[in-house]
């Protein structure tokens, strides 16, 4: 058996692959596959359709009799090139004339049937979704569950509603019966019954969520809550106070106003300090100290703010695996009528952490988050067993266990509304309760994330 070079192994255009690539690993191109979870390493998708096109399609060269020289060759080539650069256009999904394009030039070179495509390690399912773009029969496998979840929904769940109109009542209402392309309709759903699902969790956990009191009258929307870890001083002069261990102390560094905490020395307090939040054009002795917090280099891992005494890492470790590290709010971010705002933390927001707790709390530690952390959960040293964390339950306060446990009965709960509103639009029973878990499968993939970006270790993005 004889094989042709194909055009992969000769030349590609290299700089408009290159250029495409960086547009969609870019956030906030619109919709894209990456949106629906996070996932390491992501193939970009223009890189993937690069491949795939460029291993089917012959290289001009091996067909000597066709192009018989490097000029003819030449022409041939750039004309398979203009293809692929048709292919980097952004937002190719509304382009299908382009993926038809492809198809039909590649079905030229293997008896008008394409190959099967398997990736074995599929990860973010980049290039399975273009291999079944273009017209494959896609394969996927991971070793990851989240993987072939996402490969799963890429490939067998969003397919099978293609053209599908959405059940939720607004949408209907809004445009009827008109022809929804693609996934459009699906789409539609996640997002009406994500939208109903956040308003009930609203209500569900306000009482552990509250509002921030403004001084004038009025509450404002909590955007984010800062925390440090602390850790009984090794001072016996300290003895029983609890200092932070953080990194840095500065909270915003762009624009003309910075915004950092400044350490006070407070005797009515609980530790006899406090942080306060400072905005404006700090000195350079100011904005230094602010950068590097509680941190004494290298060797000593922190200090204590209140006797400045090193604080070795190994004493910061035993102290957490004998379950004494504390933990104390350090500031507040609002929604204000001008944007963003850090205020100074308050009991409130302290407790509302605690308050959290109870016995569905306790069982969820218990139960699925029993489990122990995998090894490589520890970085550099360890940032989980060797500072005592060494099961998923203690990645998470009280607050955020109790938040998710209610994302999942949420969840759970539309299910049976889905499926409802489904049959009333006329889907059987059967395609209902398909349909239904369609809908919750993509809200489970989002509830997921919310697990990534609300845990004790994770920090505050402020672009997501």
């Amino acid at each position: 058996m004889t094989t042709r070079k194909k055009l992969i192994e000769a030349a590609l255009p290299l700089p408009e692959i290159n250029d495409a690539s960086a547009y969609d690993k870019m956030p906030g191109i619109g919709p894209h596959p990456k949106g629906i979870h996070h996932w390491w390493a992501r193939l970009p998708l223009p890189c993937a359709r690069a491949v795939l096109f460029a291993s089917v399609v012959d290289d001009p060269s091996a067909h000597p009799s066709k192009f018989p020289t490097e000029s003819t060759q030449d022409v041939e080539r750039e004309r398979l090139f203009g293809i692929l650069r048709r292919m980097m256009q952004k937002k190719l999904h509304t382009h299908p004339e382009v993926y038809a394009e492809a198809r039909a030039e590649m079905l030229k070179y293997c008896g008008d049937k394409l190959p099967a495509v398997l990736d074995p390690f599929s990860g973010g399912g980049s290039i399975p979704i273009e291999a079944n773009r273009l017209g494959f029969e896609a394969h996927a496998t991971d070793l990851n569950p989240v993987a072939v979840l996402l490969n799963k929904c890429n490939l067998e769940i969003a397919p099978r509603w293609i053209g599908h109109g959405p059940v939720n009542p607004e949408d209907r209402l809004v445009r009827g019966t008109e022809s929804w392309c693609g996934t459009t309709g699906l789409a539609a759903d996640v997002r009406f019954y994500g939208s109903l699902l956040r308003k009930r969790l609203l209500v569900k956990v306000s009482s552990i969520y509250p509002k921030y009191p403004l001084p004038m009258g009025g509450e404002a929307e909590v955007v984010s809550w800062i925390w440090c870890r602390t850790v009984e001083s090794p001072n016996p002069t300290a003895q029983g106070k609890y200092v932070p261990l953080m990194g840095t102390f500065l909270l915003a560094s762009k624009g003309a106003a910075q915004t950092w905490l400044e350490p006070v020395f407070d005797a009515s307090t609980r530790d006899g300090w406090r942080l306060e939040v400072k905005t404006g054009s700090p000195t350079k002795e100011e904005i230094a100290s602010a950068k590097l917090g509680t941190r004494a280099g290298k060797a000593q891992a922190f200090r204590c703010i209140l006797t400045n005494t090193p604080i070795q890492r190994p004493y910061i470790q035993s102290q957490g695996k004998a379950g004494r590290l504390g933990k104390r709010l350090v500031a507040i971010v609002i929604q204000c009528k001008g944007g963003k705002k850090y205020v100074a933390a308050n009991s409130l927001h302290e407790d509302a952490v605690d308050l959290a707790n109870g016995n569905d709390v306790e069982q969820a530690r218990s139960t699925f988050l029993a489990g122990e952390l995998p090894d490589r959960a520890s970085i550099t040293g360890g940032v989980c067993s060797a500072y005592g964390l060494t099961s998923w339950g203690h990645l998470f306060t009280p607050r955020q266990i109790k938040g998710l446990l209610a994302i999942s009965d949420e969840i759970q709960f539309l299910r049976s509304i889905i499926k409802q509103d489904a049959i009333s639009c006329g889907l059987t029973e059967p395609d209902a309760c398909a349909y239904a878990g369609s809908v919750v499968t993509f809200l489970a993939l989002a509830a997921d994330r919310c697990a990534d970006f609300n845990n004790s270790l994770c920090r505050w993005s402020p672009s997501n």
